[in-house]
């Protein structure tokens, strides 16, 4: 199992676009073979801050949600416009329990 997330914070004002979009984004990845969980909060402290998280079945699994037709259109397309560029901050994580562990 691989982790996946992301969080960036949203030009002040363009939070509901945002919210619009992640909520959007989540219904579509749910339905993609090998994503296991996915969903996006909302900082209580800092209102503009957004986490992503997917769980997914393994490096290919990422590697289709990040090339799949919605994640390029919608993701890359119309979210990007919304935050600060240089607050993004994405990541992967590998499992370090026993029953899911993929440790390279």
């Amino acid at each position: 199992m691989i982790c996946y997330s992301a969080t960036f914070l949203a030009y002040s004002g363009r939070e509901k676009e945002a919210m619009k979009i992640l909520r959007d984004h989540v219904q579509h990845a749910k339905k993609e073979p090998g994503v296991l969980m996915t969903r996006v909060y909302r900082s209580r402290t800092e209102p503009r801050r957004f986490f992503i998280y997917h769980e997914l079945a393994d490096e290919a699994a990422l590697e289709a949600h990040l090339a799949s037709q919605h994640y390029t259109e919608h993701i890359l397309t119309y979210l990007y416009g919304l935050f600060e560029p240089e607050s993004l901050v994405r990541d992967t994580y590998n499992s370090l329990t026993p029953s899911e562990a993929h440790i390279p």
